[in-house]
């Protein structure tokens, strides 16, 4: 069970977090330990700690002198996640996608369902939820606590790295719905190679130019093939 400090410092992460993911708190806003620890009614020691766990999310960057701003991820940070993830998917797809059932298909579009209905940027917690459900899911395609505990690692920062994609493409909510929608119906061919890429798509749509974009996916693709056919031992 959760302690009462490990209960204060988690719902002013959730707070702040909802702040600057709504757009309350925008880039460059800065947040000192001691009006946050008078507004929240608890210790510069707790409060310390939340901000280190929204740095670690990356909402937060702290400076030793000039203490605590709202930031975003930057270009390198977000292009490595979306790597890192679309390689643990497309590895669960690869293995599992031909098993998918309908009943976790109609599960994920249900999330997409709600992405839809959000309204932003004040919905923007929520949506970010609703996307770690859908990905969750995908996840779980592996059927290996091991790498769902592998992609769970690579979720903390699934915010602010949602949020960075937004204002730097942006994105509207229909947008975010049709590339969901469009993972699903590659899913729903339950042939792991038309999942796998449509996920590495999903990953790394917008990073690079159009030709780069097609040998990367084909690269990502092949490599997770080869890992998921390997033969152990």
């Amino acid at each position: 069970m959760h302690s009462k400090h490990s209960r204060l410092v988690d719902e002013v992460v959730r707070t702040l977090s909802s702040a600057i993911l709504s757009g309350e708190l925008r880039p460059g806003d800065r947040l000192t330990v001691l009006s946050i620890a008078q507004e929240y009614g608890i210790s510069q020691s707790t409060t310390r700690e939340a901000l280190l766990m929204l740095e670690q999310r990356g909402l937060v960057k702290t400076n030793p002198r000039r203490g605590a701003f709202v930031t975003r991820l930057s270009e390198a940070e977000a292009v490595e996640l979306c790597r890192m993830r679309a390689l643990v998917e497309a590895y669960t797809v690869t293995i599992g996608g031909a098993q998918i059932t309908d009943a976790t298909l109609d599960a994920l579009r249900q999330q997409v369902d709600a992405m839809g209905k959000c309204i932003l940027p004040r919905d923007m917690p929520q949506l970010i939820q609703h996307d770690l459900t859908f990905h969750q899911m995908i996840a779980e395609l592996g059927g290996s606590e091991l790498l769902l505990e592998l992609w769970s690692s690579l979720s903390g920062r699934i915010g602010a790295l949602i949020l960075r994609s937004l204002e730097q493409k942006m994105l509207n909510v229909a947008d975010v719905v049709r590339y969901h929608a469009e993972v699903i119906e590659a899913l729903q061919s339950r042939n792991p190679e038309i999942g796998r890429r449509a996920i590495i798509r999903h990953y790394i749509r917008g990073q690079q130019n159009e030709q780069a974009q097609t040998d990367a996916v084909n690269m990502v693709a092949e490599t997770t093939f080869a890992l998921a056919v390997a033969p152990t031992g």
